[in-house]
């Protein structure tokens, strides 16, 4: 067994003597009520307040594996202090280093146990590790130094409370120390479970697009990159970062070869109309100019001139070839006979824009298969050195 995998295994037995503690006091920040003739709910937080020699017992149990997993987290991380270093605190030294490192303080841990009842977020979401490089800086700090020091006057600070945080702690501890990377396809992401075995506790899931919509965009990503209330960055792979990265570059490439070739780019009109659209963008937040919904849009009118009698233009639009897949799928449950004076300019426009999307996918195609359906991304542990390379 390694290191990593004897404090997970102290974890779990300390995680089964809470699930055991849960048969015999019901964990819950709330209390059902009758009140004129129904049942209501209301905050009551006493039975987080329960304490017991026994509770005691446990939560000097998980600070003595929180003092033993952070030492080998510092040394881990680059501390300098010497092993055995009698002057080594696991607070003030240890989760401090880890705190610089992993901003550790910021990680959150949610309580997702079905056999609590936690209904408010301040019980059921936490940071166990804020704080916690100070000395006695937590609760849970402070309760296992008063009953270790002075058990039988500082017993009232064993509590359920105190020895879920402190519990909570550990179990962030040794995520971090496990240091799992795990690999998975960009589609399978919500396959993902961010409780790693755990029957108490899960992660905060950390934000999927963060790292990963620019890449899609073609944006390469320089520096560290940096968590949030996670303790894991979600990124691709550094093997499908450069491939959708190249993707980017020959849709790019493809797009210009085809935008050069394109006789409009030549007509005044057409200029004139991209203008426009570009002058739009500034004012409208909701409006962006694509040169491909533009082109078909242009073409579509250039067929279909607002000019010529509504009777003609309605047959041109609906007989129209190169625009009848768009036109039919805007429309499959309406008849022709709805086209009318009021609603062809914009039924033309809509048109002229799908066709331009269809156009757009044939650039796009290969980035989004390769970020999509080929791309592989990553859960990272956050140390301060994550980067795309």
């Amino acid at each position: 067994m390694n290191k990593a995998e004897m404090f997970w295994q102290t974890y779990l037995n300390l995680e089964k003597e809470l699930l055991e503690l849960s048969k015999y006091i019901y964990i819950t920040d709330e209390k059902l009520i009758y009140s004129k003739g129904s049942l209501k709910s209301e905050s009551y937080t006493k039975q987080l307040e329960v304490f017991s020699p026994h509770i005691a017992d446990l939560i000097v149990r998980t600070c003595v594996e929180i003092e033993a997993i952070s030492k080998e987290l510092y040394f881990e991380l680059g501390g300098t202090k010497a092993r055995g270093d009698k002057d080594l605190f696991f607070d003030e030294d240890c989760l401090k280093q880890l705190d610089i490192k992993c901003k550790s303080s910021k990680k959150a841990v949610l309580i997702t146990c079905p056999a609590f009842n936690l209904t408010d977020d301040q019980y059921r979401v936490f940071k166990p590790l804020k704080e916690a490089h100070k000395r006695q800086g937590t609760d849970w700090e402070k309760a296992y130094q008063a009953v270790k020091h002075d058990r039988y006057s500082s017993i009232c600070n064993g509590t359920v409370k105190n020895f879920i945080h402190a519990l909570g702690a550990l179990y962030l501890l040794n995520i971090n120390y496990k240091n799992e990377r795990i690999n998975i396809k960009f589609l399978e992401t919500n396959k993902l479970d961010f409780s790693f075995g755990s029957k108490v506790f899960s992660l905060k899931k950390p934000d999927i697009n963060k790292y990963t919509v620019d890449v899609v965009n073609g944006k390469a990503i320089t520096g560290n990159l940096e968590s949030d209330d996670s303790p894991y960055i979600f990124k691709y792979t550094d093997s499908s970062y450069n491939q959708i990265l190249d993707a980017n570059k020959r849709a790019d490439e493809m797009r210009q070869e085809y935008i050069n070739s394109q006789p409009e780019f030549q007509e005044p009109a057409f200029i004139q109309q991209l203008n426009k659209s570009l002058e739009k963008e500034k004012t409208n937040k909701h409006h962006r100019m694509i040169l491909s919904w533009e082109l078909c849009r242009y073409r579509i009118n250039k067929r279909i001139p607002a000019t010529l009698p509504f009777e003609l233009r309605k047959k041109l639009f609906v007989e129209s070839n190169e625009f009848n897949g768009q036109i039919r799928l805007k429309n499959k449950h309406k008849s022709k006979n709805e086209i009318t004076e009021d609603n062809i300019q914009s039924e033309i426009d809509l048109a002229g824009d799908l066709a331009g999307m269809e156009l757009e996918q044939r650039f796009e195609g290969l980035k989004f298969s390769k970020s999509f359906n080929e791309g592989y991304c990553e859960l990272v542990i956050d140390k301060g050195n994550v980067k795309y390379n």
